[in-house]
């Protein structure tokens, strides 16, 4: 559980780096376009911002994927790296179908990726909840 736990935390790590990294590159890029909101630039925004996270979320499972691929007793649980993938965002967005289960020695750290997936949705969410206050400020408080 310790070395499943070890594993874990050099993920989120990993993955709260490329949140944040992504956060601030979205951040300057939206500041770019931030002096004028009109309703098509509103709308476009909106949506690039949301496949953009949608993006990160991706990269994300696909770290979590590669370290299931990594650990040896996996091999009997995956057949294909889309598997460790599928299995990847399932947990990661913790809806947990249950038609692939770690072997009880890494059960725990798909527990960690969990909730690792729920708190960098949520800031994710957070991060699309500020745009919208901020574009519906630039075009309705004039």
């Amino acid at each position: 559980m310790i070395f499943s736990l070890l594993i874990g935390t050099i993920i989120i790590v990993i993955s709260v780096i490329v949140q944040a990294m992504g956060n601030v590159y979205w951040l300057k890029q939206i500041k770019k376009k931030q002096e004028h909101y009109a309703s098509k630039v509103a709308l476009t925004l909106l949506v690039i911002s949301f496949l953009f996270f949608t993006f990160l979320h991706f990269i994300q499972s696909l770290f979590w994927a590669v370290t299931y691929m990594l650990i040896p007793e996996t091999k009997e649980v995956f057949i294909s790296f889309s598997e460790a993938w599928y299995f990847s965002m399932v947990t990661f967005t913790s809806l947990g179908y249950g038609d692939y289960t770690l072997t009880p020695k890494w059960q725990f750290l798909s527990g960690v990726e969990a909730i690792n997936g729920i708190m960098l949705i949520g800031w994710s969410t957070a991060m699309m909840f500020s745009l919208i206050q901020q574009i519906f400020k630039n075009l309705y408080s004039k």
